[in-house]
């Protein structure tokens, strides 16, 4: 494969000199009357599902089907490719910075993978040793690097990145009688749900898809072109260019395999003539593509999502061996301390649905302060007092611990809301009777007051964020979980978010996460955030 030598500093006239002056590749030889098969596997999101999970996903069952299908298809015409987000869910992943995933991949064989936008919930150099660890290339073409940027990691030749890139534009695949080109592409959006190093920057996704159709075509001789992109088939925003907005922009690319948006399609999607697929998420899926090409051209395109479980895939020997030492170390670390308190967090007869409690207190301003960590930055949390089920101990309080009293597997999600729906919001949180799930806990961002009358109906007042009264001209960003962010628990107002962004990660792995940077000895104590005037507690 030729590399792309292209800066994003670099003058188009000057890029046209230099693909002239570059040699075609070598025509591909083929039959004209023959027809030739190339079968496409691929995922995304994959949020460091390294085992299954009520009997769906998991690397080696997915590693199982992948055998079966290569054996099916002889090990001929066949590539498996990932759509991006590998990094950030599970313990077993975060733990140990997604090695055991990656090398689950390299076993597997996959052959390129998209920068997601949590590959950038880390630092640079976390994801440049990750690049440096794997046999298969990074691919994005429309993120370019500047001068002051830096890469000392050593690379094989097929994951060394570009010149001007932080890793490759393209990849090129030779097969007897076609030649494919797969590009990648990752939103802009992560500019604003992640954090990338300033010596990075981000092109736009439709300007740059057309380059590289042209390249591809025109330069490369590719027959079959590949959009690999972590782009997102929902509108999030106004501005964000999903794959639907690109395909229907671009013209020339054979097909886009797609993730951002954990999206289950049950057949492809075809926009300007362009099918657009994408596998859900965790692994609980793969797509499986069937090209038929004659004489350069797809004469026949099939794609269907295959369920990835427990009771159809065995796991397989080879990468689980890869896995197990990770997870013997993982479920080890369950008793590992993470918190030491003074007194006990207390739970009593479930008083985080009743008044401001300790653990509230420490979870959403953890949310906040693990948001802030990734570059997110927002104006609150809440989150529903019914998620939280246990007390923690006074003393050594332990990963185990931490996800007996946080149990569901909730995820931080943040919205973003207009002032008059933050209006809404916490004048419903005001109507929230006390005992129920839904009472909200808050981060120390956000104070008001609930007076309850005789009959336990409430009223929100005095309401502040940040110590300022709500300002139905500007915007709010709040983290809450996935389940309130849906409309659960009558929240149906943060399905009016403007802006929808999913963490990926657990409320419990956040909490302890922000547990982790305490040093000292906590003392669970309220700070005054929420007034309870009237009401009653149980008994």
């Amino acid at each position: 494969m030729k590399k792309l030598l292209k800066s994003f500093t670099i003058a188009l006239s000057a890029i046209a000199l230099l693909t002239s002056a570059q040699a075609a590749p070598k025509a591909v030889t083929r039959d004209p009357n023959a027809e030739y098969k190339l079968v496409v596997l691929h995922t995304n999101d994959h949020h460091g599902a390294v085992l299954a999970k009520d009997g769906k996903g998991g690397l080696a069952e997915r590693a199982t089907f992948l055998k079966q299908v290569r054996e099916a298809n002889n090990g001929k015409d066949f590539l498996i490719l990932d759509a991006g987000d590998v990094n950030t869910g599970t313990a077993i992943s975060n733990m140990f910075d997604a090695e055991p995933d990656l090398k689950a991949y390299d076993a597997m064989g996959y052959e390129a993978v998209t920068f997601g936008n949590h590959e950038f919930d880390g630092s640079l150099a976390k994801l440049q040793s990750q690049m440096a660890k794997t046999s298969f290339p990074w691919l994005s073409a429309n993120i370019v690097t500047n001068k002051g940027y830096k890469n000392k990691n050593k690379y094989s030749k097929a994951t060394k990145p570009s010149k001007g890139y932080l890793g490759k534009p393209y990849i090129i695949k030779n097969y007897e009688g076609y030649r494919v080109g797969i590009f990648g592409l990752t939103t802009l959006r992560t500019l604003v749900i992640a954090s990338p190093d300033q010596s990075l920057t981000f092109k736009d996704e439709i300007e740059t898809a057309k380059e590289m159709v042209d390249t591809l075509r025109n330069k490369e001789k590719c027959d079959i072109v590949i959009l690999l992109g972590h782009l997102g088939d929902v509108q999030e925003t106004e501005t964000q260019n999903t794959s639907i907005k690109v395909a229907e922009n671009v013209s020339g690319i054979d097909l886009i395999i797609d993730g951002h948006s954990h999206s289950y399609f049950e057949e492809a999607k075809v926009v300007n003539g362009t099918p657009i697929v994408t596998a859900n998420e965790w692994g609980k899926y793969m797509g499986k593509a069937d090209f038929t090409i004659k004489n350069g051209k797809v004469v026949k395109f099939d794609w269907m999502p295959v369920a990835i479980t427990t009771e159809d895939y065995t796991p397989d020997a080879e990468v689980e061996a890869i896995l197990k030492p990770y997870v013997d170390k993982a479920n080890a670390s369950l008793k590992d301390v993470v918190l030491k308190t003074t007194a006990p967090f207390e739970f009593g007869a479930k008083l985080t649905r009743y008044q401001e409690m300790a653990s509230g207190d420490f979870l959403t301003d953890g949310m906040v302060a693990y948001l802030k960590t990734t570059g997110v930055e927002v104006d609150g949390a809440i989150t529903n007092g019914g998620g939280i089920r246990a007390a923690l101990p006074q003393g050594d309080v332990t990963k185990e611990a931490i996800m007996t009293m946080l149990p569901f597997e909730n995820y931080v999600y943040v919205i973003t809301l207009k002032g008059s729906d933050v209006v809404e919001l916490f004048n419903f949180i005001g109507t929230i009777k006390q005992g129920a799930g839904a009472f909200a806990q808050v981060s120390k961002d956000i104070k008001y007051t609930i007076t309850y009358d005789a009959e336990g109906n409430g009223t929100m007042s005095n309401l502040t964020i940040k110590g300022q009264p709500i300002d139905p001209n500007r915007t709010y960003r709040f983290a809450t979980n996935d389940y309130m962010a849906k409309g659960g628990d009558g929240y149906v107002v943060f399905t009016k978010s403007i802006d929808t962004y999913n963490s990926s990660m657990l409320l419990s792995d956040v909490f302890i996460e922000y547990a982790k940077t305490i040093k000292d000895s906590v003392t669970p104590t309220t700070d005054g955030r929420i007034t309870v005037i009237g009401g009653k507690l149980p008994e």
